[in-house]
């Protein structure tokens, strides 16, 4: 694992006890004022203070001209003020002693030279007095443990994710936008979150510091970064840092441009380089981190890679109770290069002594429509023993009155016992979608279609080739019987 140089730097990003809003403001759906609220909710157990000449109190909270007249340490400051002023307010910060800031504001860099010139004076500031800083244009961090949160979006606009006590993913986002449609999205999905982090400009704190502290973070266990560029210097730390930590934990990332005029776009969008694709890709290659080509993908396989353990091989078996959903997850499996080899002949024979005779025991296996939970329990039971397989993906239509809920149970246990990964494919409504959400309460993945759940599958078997490395095992048999 890489050393940990930043950790006590970056920590205090997470589990502040004391938060100052600078700018905060008593004006309805402002920055300051919304900001704010986020900090005199119950969830939030730590001290606030707003700073703004303006005011005395800002919505209850007392209101101090400077942070020189708050009585209390400080240990993070939030900037929502113009740019013009932020070399003011960070000499407030440096005299207070404070070595944390999240710039909220923009105007800076990514304006052209004029804000260049502020955001330098605001980075030599802090580095001559050890503030760290995020930002500056950025919505900053949601914290679903701390109830930290600097996103100055309204709830009723932007959701915000929940702690999962089965499976938590942190997201390190440069753009804020798609910050704010994770967690409102995430919000949603029931997908555990740990940690939103925008990172906007990265004038100090960057992907790499991020990714020291998130693999020491026991409440994230699949780290995502969303990312334009990596600024020149910065990106060889990155993938060196990124070499040592995916053998253990899993690290997934989106990058954007991948054109010339997406790269044009992402310079003026946060001042980055987006450099070379193929040179990026390969590095992520090398280094061990999976590659995403959108949101919806890498959360797709963080949900599996966060629940189930790394696959030892790439061997998989598809179990169904519908033909049509077993043909087509197969062919997503197969289009992913994943093998897909038929059971050995001792596999089928015990299969057959055991299903009824119209069952189909290849690969896929067709328990037939007519099934209940006792048929995959067989299955299972049988494919487990023969040590053939290294991920099993389970369809499972429950429109069928004879499938009850027990089969949950069923493959929940299975899994556990095994310690082979599963991944759940069930399509369908409302009954549907409540066992999905039961299956993942159990810890296992589920997914509405074929191709999501060969995804995830294809996400445990990558994983575990970056983490067994030789040891990892690939299908050399035939599919054919």
């Amino acid at each position: 694992m890489p050393d940990e140089p930043t950790i006590e730097e970056i920590d205090v990003f997470f589990n502040a006890k004391s938060v100052a809003i600078y700018g905060a403001s008593a004006t309805p759906n402002s920055v300051g004022q919304a900001i704010l609220q986020n900090f005199i909710k119950p969830q939030y157990t730590g001290k606030v203070y707003a700073v703004n000449p303006k005011y005395t109190q800002v919505l209850g909270v007392p209101c101090f001209p400077s942070l020189q007249d708050i009585p209390d340490d400080i240990d993070l400051v939030v900037v929502a003020v113009p740019a013009r002023i932020a070399p003011r307010v960070f000499e407030d910060i440096a005299q207070k002693g404070t070595k944390a800031a999240i710039v909220i504001s923009g105007g800076f860099s990514e304006t052209g030279s004029r804000g260049a010139e502020l955001e330098d004076q605001i980075v030599r500031i802090g580095r001559e007095h050890d503030i760290r800083i995020i930002g500056p244009n950025c919505v900053g961090v949601i914290d679903t443990h701390s109830h930290i949160d600097t996103f100055f979006l309204p709830e009723y606009r932007c959701g915000r994710p929940r702690a999962s006590n089965v499976a938590n993913i942190s997201l390190v986002s440069q753009s804020g936008a798609f910050a704010a449609a994770i967690s409102d999205w995430t919000s949603e999905l029931g997908l555990g979150i740990s940690k939103i982090i925008s990172l906007g400009n990265k004038c100090d704190v960057d992907d790499d510091d991020l990714l020291r502290y998130l693999a020491q973070d026991d409440s994230t266990q699949v780290i995502c970064f969303y990312t334009e560029g990596y600024d020149p210097g910065k990106g060889r730390s990155f993938f060196d840092t990124a070499k040592r930590v995916t053998p253990h934990k899993p690290v997934l990332v989106v990058k954007s441009g991948r054109g010339q005029r997406a790269k044009e776009a992402a310079s003026s969008h946060t001042g980055s380089l987006a450099g070379s694709d193929r040179v990026v890709d390969a590095a992520y290659r090398q280094a061990g981190v999976i590659r995403a080509d959108n949101f919806e993908q890498m959360f797709d396989m963080a949900k599996a890679l966060a629940m189930q353990p790394p696959a030892k091989g790439n061997r998989v078996l598809m179990v169904t109770n519908g033909g049509g959903l077993g043909v087509m997850t197969t062919d997503a499996l197969e289009a992913l290069g994943l093998g897909i080899p038929h059971p050995s002949q001792d596999l089928q024979e015990n299969l057959r002594k055991r299903l009824p005779a119209y069952c189909a025991v290849g690969n896929p296996i067709d328990v037939v429509g007519d099934t209940d939970a006792s048929r995959y329990d067989i299955v299972f039971d049988e494919a487990l023993k023969s040590d053939e397989y290294d991920i099993v993906v389970v369809g499972m239509l429950l429109q069928t009155p004879t499938l009850g809920m027990d089969v949950t149970n069923v493959i929940a246990n299975h899994q556990r016992q095994s310690a082979i990964p599963f991944v759940v494919v069930a399509m369908g409504g409302a009954f549907t979608t409540k066992a999905g959400e039961i299956m993942e309460l159990m810890g296992v993945p589920t997914y509405a279609t074929g191709e999501k759940a060969a995804l995830a599958a294809k996400a445990l078997a990558r994983y575990g080739e970056i983490k067994y490395g030789a040891e990892f095992r690939k299908s050399m048999r035939s599919d054919k019987p």
